[in-house]
């Protein structure tokens, strides 16, 4: 039994997430654990074509999960551009290389996950930032 059997409800959710990650198995993966959890997942491995998406579907996301590292337009460049339209969006930050923290409070990030993570990390990750007041 893992920590999160023993209190299910603790993680479960019914929000909108984008999840960008040039990764497709790791954007399929992300999108299948959190829809275990009941949330609605649109997965996106371009991060232009994830910010078109998003300016023509602004309205339906309650958080953003990105890369940092993504051919093209960095993980932190999406989330200034999303931030143009949405200032208030949350974002989770996921990176496999060690980065100052400064990077990710310019870019306005909520939370940094270090990669790999594993099921509890990222489920617990998006219930304390979706439930923080003013999100």
């Amino acid at each position: 039994m893992t920590p999160l059997d023993n209190q299910p409800g603790k993680w479960m959710g019914n929000e909108t997430i984008l999840f960008v990650d040039d990764e497709i198995y790791l954007a399929e993966v992300g999108r299948e654990m959190l829809e275990d959890y009941g949330y609605h997942v649109d997965i996106m491995t371009d991060s232009g074509q994830a910010l078109e998406w998003f300016q023509k579907n602004q309205d339906r996301y309650d958080l953003l999960i990105t890369d940092y590292t993504m051919p093209g337009m960095k993980g932190t460049q999406l989330v200034e551009q999303i931030h143009v339209l949405r200032p208030e969006l949350p974002v989770i930050m996921c990176t496999g290389i060690e980065l100052a923290s400064e990077i990710f409070k310019e870019a306005c990030v909520s939370k940094m996950l270090m990669k790999p993570f594993d099921m509890e990390e990222l489920v617990n990750a998006v219930r304390e930032i979706l439930d923080k007041p003013g999100s």
